[in-house]
């Protein structure tokens, strides 16, 4: 009986007042459906230079001494260094930032140079690698077509190949080319590399020379952008504040609306558990019927965002079960009023 008495009262009120449920959850939804964007740029920030890592493939890179890894500072080092590098595999490398014409408009991007078929080359999702000297390889975030011709630090490349996730830094391109290509344009010179990518058992390095494993390249990668995920997470925290304060209003104002109705039921012996589950059913309901239009929501708002937004599956159970724990919260005060109802206002006159 007592179940179905909560249920009663709650859809009762709910009906009673349906615009002003209709609106905070409209509201409440953009809240939400922003928190899910938030939680995929973030997402994205810390997975966007494991997976570019994982694209260049190798166990990790050989860089000069005092080098955190190749994206984050200057590497530079003869050409003849790896010779001295004992590893089941060895592969020249270069890597620096540099930029990319197209179309009378100039990307920022990061330059790859890798032996042509060996190690380094990444996997390539339509078209095919590069196989000779003025090739090149590009994300297909920058939108360029297989075939078109771009310059690159100003020397003319034909595209022939897009990758997918590679890009670091929230979202500069890497742009892959011959090494020796890469030695020209970044060092004028084919005798000098940035490092060197290894894979399998590294049994010895080169003076002067360092390993630095592929997932600590890509931990550093992520350094520069701590100020960012940090500014994005307190976006966060305060989305889940505007959150609390839609919910809590709305449930405050339907307590404060409903003392005479609170008090007309506890005079004829409903109990205040009652009363509140009632309230803390309106919260729950109101929450989640958000999060469910916002999950629609953020999947249309994503695509406008200029990164990609990454919304993780966790994100899907977790902002619903947090934003009951909110609603509940946010309750509180309009609980109160419940709990305080005084069951004689039922007697007082039109005017008392």
């Amino acid at each position: 009986m007592g179940g179905r008495l909560v249920i009663l009262l709650t859809f009762r009120d709910l009906t009673h007042r349906s615009v002003r449920f209709v609106v905070v959850t409209v509201l409440g939804s953009v809240v939400f459906a922003l928190l899910f964007v938030m939680t995929g740029l973030v997402e994205q920030f810390n997975r966007e230079p494991f997976d570019a890592v994982d694209g260049i493939g190798g166990s990790g890179w050989v860089l000069a001494e005092g080098i955190s890894g190749p994206f984050t500072a200057a590497s530079s080092m003869p050409a003849d260094t790896g010779a001295a590098i004992d590893a089941d595999v060895v592969a020249p490398v270069v890597a620096a930032r540099s930029s990319l014409a197209f179309d009378g408009g100039v990307e920022e991007i990061v330059l790859v140079g890798h032996d042509v078929g060996g190690l380094g080359a990444p996997p390539v999702t339509d078209g095919r690698a590069i196989e000779a000297d003025g090739e090149v390889v590009i994300d297909a975030s920058l939108g360029i077509g297989i075939g078109d011709e771009v310059g690159v630090a100003g020397r003319a490349f034909t595209v022939v190949g897009h990758t997918v996730d590679s890009t670091i830094l929230a979202g500069i391109p890497l742009v892959f080319v011959d090494v020796a290509a890469a030695q020209q344009l970044v060092f004028r010179s084919t005798e000098v590399v940035s490092g060197f990518l290894v894979d399998g058992e590294v049994r010895a390095l080169a003076p002067g020379t360092a390993l630095v494993g592929s997932g600590d390249v890509a931990t550093d990668t992520l350094g520069p952008l701590d100020g960012a995920i940090a500014s994005v997470d307190l976006v966060r925290a305060l989305l889940w504040v505007v959150a609390a304060i839609i919910i809590g209003a709305v449930v405050y104002l339907s307590a404060l609306e409903r003392q005479r109705d609170i008090a007309v039921l506890k005079a004829v012996g409903v109990s205040n558990r009652t009363l509140l589950a009632s309230l803390a059913l309106q919260a729950v309901l109101v929450a989640l019927v958000a999060v469910l239009v916002a999950i629609g929501l953020q999947a249309i708002l994503a695509p406008a965002f200029p990164l990609r937004v990454r919304v993780p599956a966790r994100a899907f159970w977790q902002v619903p079960v947090l934003a009951v724990v909110v609603a509940l919260a946010a309750s509180f005060a309009g609980m109160r009023r419940v709990v305080r109802a005084d069951p004689a206002l039922a007697f007082a006159g039109a005017g008392g």
